[in-house]
């Protein structure tokens, strides 16, 4: 019997392109580009953000978030919730309905005072408007362009 002749079959990978003329031409472009536009907090000043969460009866939601985007908050969350107080403390509280409304807003720090002011108003005006509100400061923030968004920076 013969034997079987076995085939090696290798491959190889295709030697990389080299870059173009015109790729080398528009990398240096865009290179000299980036070296004269100064970076963004050179360029502009960082005002701190704070996420700024407010907690209402069922209905108020959409009232807090009209105060949000006066004060030029770029982005307002409503999520629906529910209240955790048990029947008795319920009944001591003369409230009923345990639903809520949760407002988160991103804003800059700077215009936390006003939007106080203009939630104190709030809640005065009526026995009905009642709530919680604070802040939490934010560290960081995933790049230059959502910091943008959210402080209404961005330029056109």
């Amino acid at each position: 019997m013969a034997e079987k002749e076995k085939k090696v079959v290798t491959k190889t990978k295709p030697a990389p392109k080299k870059p173009t003329k015109a790729a080398k031409k528009e990398k240096k472009e865009v290179a000299s580009i980036e070296e004269q536009r100064p970076a963004f907090e050179t360029r502009d000043d960082i005002k701190r953000l704070v996420l700024y969460t407010v907690i209402v009866p069922r209905g108020q939601g959409d009232n807090i978030m009209r105060i949000f985007k006066l004060n030029k908050s770029s982005a307002q969350f409503l999520k629906y919730g529910e209240g955790t107080a048990s029947n008795a403390i319920r009944d001591i509280l003369g409230s009923e309905d345990t639903g809520k409304d949760i407002v988160y807003s991103i804003v800059r720090e700077d215009a936390v005072p006003d939007i106080k002011k203009e939630l104190d108003v709030y809640f005065v005006a009526s026995k009905n408007n009642r709530g919680i509100a604070y802040t939490i400061r934010l560290t960081s923030v995933m790049g230059v362009k959502i910091y943008k968004f959210l402080t209404q920076t961005v330029r056109g």
